[in-house]
C-alpha cells in the first residue's frame, strides 16, 4: 500500500534520485515542505511546496509512469492542502492538469496578477513552448477531493 508522508533530511538524496528518473530538473531547497509517495519504502510520488514572503508555491509534481492514473498525484495533492489550509499556493501546471488541481481548490488566475516570480516562471516557460497555466488555491477554496 502507497503511503504519504512528510519527507524528512535522510530522504534527500532519495528524492533528487526520483526526480531524476521522472526527468523533474526542478532541484530542492531546505526550505521547500516535501511529500512524498512510498511503496515499500520506494518513492513513486513526490511533490514540493516552496514558501514564499506571503504565500506557497507547489512545485515537482510528479509520480512515477508506472504508478500514474492510481490516484497516488489525488492522494499527495489532498496532502498538500491539508499542509496549506490557511495558505495562499500557487502552481504552474500544464494545461491538460487543469481539472486535476481544480479539484483541489485551485482556479486559473491571469499573470497579471501574480507575485513576479511566479510570471517571471510563467513566461519563461511560455516562451520554451510550454502548454502551461497560473493557478491559485486561497484559504476560501476549500473543495474536498473525491
Amino acid at each position: 500500500m502507497v503511503k504519504i508522508i512528510q519527507a524528512k533530511p535522510h530522504n534527500t538524496e532519495a528524492i533528487k534520485v526520483f526526480y531524476s528518473q521522472c526527468g523533474y530538473g526542478g532541484g530542492l531547497s531546505e526550505e521547500d515542505l516535501i511529500l512524498i509517495a512510498q511503496l515499500e519504502e520506494k518513492i513513486v510520488g513526490a511533490v514540493r511546496l516552496c514558501p514564499h514572503a506571503g504565500f506557497f508555491v507547489l512545485r515537482g509534481m510528479q509520480v512515477l509512469a508506472k504508478f500514474q492514473q492510481q490516484g497516488i498525484g489525488t492522494r499527495l495533492l489532498q496532502a498538500c492542502t491539508e499542509q496549506l489550509v490557511d495558505q495562499v499556493c500557487y502552481c504552474i501546471p500544464w494545461q491538460h492538469l487543469r481539472s486535476f488541481y481544480q479539484q483541489a481548490g485551485f482556479q486559473e488566475v491571469a499573470p497579471v496578477g501574480v507575485p513576479d516570480l511566479l510570471r517571471e516562471r510563467f513566461d519563461n516557460y511560455i516562451s520554451r513552448g510550454m502548454n502551461v497555466l497560473i493557478m491559485c488555491r486561497s484559504p476560501a477554496s476549500k473543495k474536498s477531493l473525491h
